[in-house]
């Protein structure tokens, strides 16, 4: 399979390339109506960089700032690429090399890359009895001893990002989300606000609170490769690993959800819908091509890539019932 990244660069190059089906505006008003009606706040689509469906939904205002919850990880895979392009450090280098105090014991072997796609045998998430931002989150994760050898088993939560923003603070100097900030969503005049934890330091895990057309700009980063009005903002090169699962987990990439025939086990604490948890063979979006990417978050907050359509969409949400299938189907198809 082509590269998501690969196959939204080639949609837009070439006169002989054919244009991609229309979003027409009787599935953006069925897609639209399926949100408000699952407790929706705002949903907004691009398509060929064009708004084409903006609107806030049950009184909450489409301008507005709203929590992204776990769609804040994305920004983890945005970093780490725009650090490797800068040769501040490499996917599968090993984080023991800068965090030497797991350089004697059993992390030493865990890399970048197994804490961006959740496989660094680390306990999902640091904070009990449930995920907390009262506590030092970095301090509490480089303390959390191995559950599982890493590159072995998917852990969903925060332990790992924390990490990964410890290992970003020793590398530059710098915190992460000010790498951030610097080194990509400049470019793209974004400025989320960052939930912090008790050390005050941002909580990229989900703590990102942002407006819709600011998240779906960040999207369409992604889209085309890490390019934004003519200028490369990340290498598509780079890029082209936030949508590699791993053995453990094929359809979660680094950060990223992947529409692929599932492999590998789902855990129970991942911000998917429940009834994609153990999937065997089957796609979160069955209706969808491979291709589709999604970053997802608690309450169903959602940022869609749909390279066929050469679309970004994002939808806001406060809980409740809600599919991702049954959303796209209604938002893709024909009039």
């Amino acid at each position: 399979m082509r590269p998501l990244f690969l196959l939204a660069a080639t949609a837009l190059c070439g006169a002989a390339q054919a244009s991609p089906p229309a979003l027409s505006p009787q599935s953006l008003a069925r897609a639209a109506a399926y949100s408000a009606t699952h407790r929706g706040d705002a949903l907004l689509a691009v398509q060929g960089a064009r708004e084409v469906w903006a609107q806030g939904q049950n009184g909450f205002a489409l301008n507005a700032p709203h929590v992204l919850a776990s769609g804040s990880k994305t920004f983890g895979c945005a970093l780490a690429v725009a650090l490797q392009d800068a040769g501040v450090l490499r996917l599968d280098e090993r984080v023991a090399d800068t965090l030497t105090e797991w350089s004697t014991d059993a992390r030493r072997g865990i890399t970048v890359r197994q804490l961006l796609n959740f496989t660094s045998g680390l306990p999902g998430n640091v904070g009990r009895p449930v995920p907390t931002l009262n506590l030092d989150l970095s301090a509490e994760a480089r303390r959390a001893p191995l559950q599982a050898a890493p590159g072995t088993q998917f852990s969903y939560g925060n332990a790992h990002l924390a990490v990964f923003a410890e290992l970003v603070r020793r590398k530059t100097g710098h915190e992460p989300e000010a790498e951030l900030q610097r080194r990509v969503l400049d470019a793209l005049d974004i400025h989320p606000v960052w939930a912090r934890d008790r050390a005050g330091q941002a909580d990229l895990a989900g703590g990102a609170r942002l407006d819709a057309r600011s998240w779906a700009r960040f999207g369409e980063l992604l889209l085309r490769g890490g390019r934004w009005q003519g200028r490369a903002v990340l290498s598509a090169a780079g890029l082209q690993a936030c949508q590699q699962g791993s053995a453990a987990l094929n359809i979660y990439g680094l950060t990223l959800w992947l529409n692929l025939p599932a492999a590998g086990t789902l855990d129970a604490g991942d911000t998917v819908p429940v009834a994609a948890l153990g999937l065997k063979g089957e796609r979160l979006m069955p209706s969808q091509p491979t291709n589709v990417v999604m970053a997802a978050g608690l309450g169903n907050q959602r940022l869609y890539l749909l390279p066929d359509h050469d679309a970004v969409v994002v939808r806001f949400g406060r809980g409740g019932e809600w599919s991702d299938d049954a959303f796209l189907q209604l938002l893709t198809a024909q009039p």
